[in-house]
């Protein structure tokens, strides 16, 4: 699928998990994936202003959004409110914690129901004025959204990169807004053999495969009680890690440039493996792992499909002892 290298790619036939899971193909499982039943990232919470609305997008749909300084979880309501469509986003959190609309003063709580029309005569009713809600939860300094309805359930977990956990590793958190289809991204992403010509970093060759170290994919199931088990996957890929193209490079030319760059590359230890792990749709972990499973540092991507022809990129690069960023 992804990830692919001609002649060098070896792929597991069949899905690791539970009984349910192992009947599946892989077809199945693709086919009953539910864009509209898992977390997408939202935003670094570092970067989002406290007791204040922003706007956030997902799929073309707009959410006003607000970090919470009383401990509650985050409010997340559709940036409109239904009155004259104004932006949600453009208005405040009052002292009783509703979102109200700068427009003409409407309020509204976490569930999107209306608590206050300013205009309203005593006793009538708010019943009609409700807006769409939905769950936002912060994991791992990350404001994740869920776009079912607020109050589905169950929902599934958070997706967590193990390593973010651990306070011997610092992290370096960036973000992008970029014209491109998420698909592509994710595409790009996986593809370690552009590296080494778009971004000339030698590094990615470690990624790559060749016919004497071919690139295993599997496919397995993802244990989530709360989760559709047909829907969760995550696909991994796995290779020796170290240099393919630019050693063949060097000994077919004989450049010194090229050399220098292959002994780059191959600093590392052969017993190294190389590992990008997908779990769709929001997460990407790259990184280099040693036969105990430790990485010294690790790569991890964050990706919404915002609209069509749109994508947020969020990454984070992280290692034991590295320095922390901001």
């Amino acid at each position: 699928m992804l990830l692919l290298a001609a002649g060098a790619l070896a792929v597991s036939a069949g899905l690791t998990g539970g009984t349910h899971a192992r009947t599946l193909t892989s077809a199945q499982r693709y086919a009953a994936f539910d864009w509209m039943a898992h977390w997408y990232p939202m935003a670094w919470t570092r970067d989002l202003p406290v007791d204040r609305p922003t706007r956030v997008t997902l799929f073309d749909d707009d959410y006003a959004v607000v970090l919470r300084s009383d401990g509650q979880p985050p409010l997340a309501l559709r940036d409109a409110c239904p009155h004259r469509l104004a932006a949600l986003s453009e208005g405040r959190l009052t002292e009783q914690g509703f979102l109200q609309c700068a427009y003409h003063g409407w309020a509204f709580d976490d569930s999107g129901a209306c608590k206050a029309i300013p205009q309203l005569p005593a006793g009538g009713s708010l019943a009609s004025a409700c807006t769409r809600a939905a769950t936002a939860v912060v994991s791992q300094g990350i404001l994740w959204l869920h776009p079912a309805p607020r109050g589905t359930a169950p929902l599934p977990e958070v997706p967590r990169v193990p390593e973010m956990d651990d306070d011997r590793y610092k992290w370096s958190p960036a973000v992008r807004d970029l014209p491109i289809d998420y698909s592509l991204l994710v595409e790009n992403i996986l593809d370690p053999d552009h590296g080494l010509f778009a971004h000339q970093l030698p590094a990615f060759d470690l990624y790559s495969a060749s016919p004497d170290a071919p690139q295993r994919v599997t496919v397995r199931a993802v244990e989530d009680e709360a989760e559709d088990e047909a829907a969760a996957f995550a696909i991994e890929s796995r290779v020796a890690a170290w240099a393919k193209l630019t050693r063949r490079q060097a000994e077919s030319a004989g450049s010194t440039a090229v050399r220098t760059a292959y002994a780059a590359a191959s600093a590392d230890t052969p017993q190294l493996e190389a590992s990008s792990t997908f779990r769709p749709p929001a997460v990407i972990v790259s990184c280099r792992r040693d036969g105990a499973g430790a990485s010294s540092f690790l790569t991890c991507f964050f990706l919404s499909p915002t609209g069509v022809g749109r994508t947020r990129f969020m990454a984070a690069g992280g290692g034991p002892g590295l320095r922390k960023a901001g």
